[in-house]
């Protein structure tokens, strides 16, 4: 895969990526957004997630800010998905190098 030139604007953005990414309520929400293999609403995400709606709809709408999630209005409720395939792809690939260093340190440990 070829590098992307990354200009100082692009910094700035893929900052606010990973800033999102950095929350372990908007990490629970996409969890239950990619374990449901559905569009879900606010409710049933801050549900799942263990959070308040009040909460849920604040990580949501960041969420969506950056292009990891999708709204969908229907009627008067909103419905919510992941970006796919970008949010399995980022998940996998962090949550592989986590485990790879995860299983190297317990090897250290022996």
């Amino acid at each position: 895969m070829a590098l992307v030139p990354m200009s100082d604007p692009m910094i700035e953005e893929v900052s606010r990526f990973f800033l999102a990414l950095g929350d372990p309520s908007r990490l629970r929400i996409l969890r239950s957004l990619l374990k449901a293999r559905a569009p879900l609403s606010q409710g049933a995400l801050a549900e799942l997630a263990g959070l308040s709606q009040v909460n849920a709809s604040k990580h949501l709408a960041q969420l969506v800010r950056v292009g990891l999630v999708t709204r969908e209005a229907e009627g008067t409720a909103a419905y919510y998905r992941p970006v796919l395939p970008l949010v399995e792809e980022v998940c996998a690939l962090v949550c592989g190098h986590v485990t790879e260093r995860a299983k190297a340190a317990y090897q250290a440990l022996k």
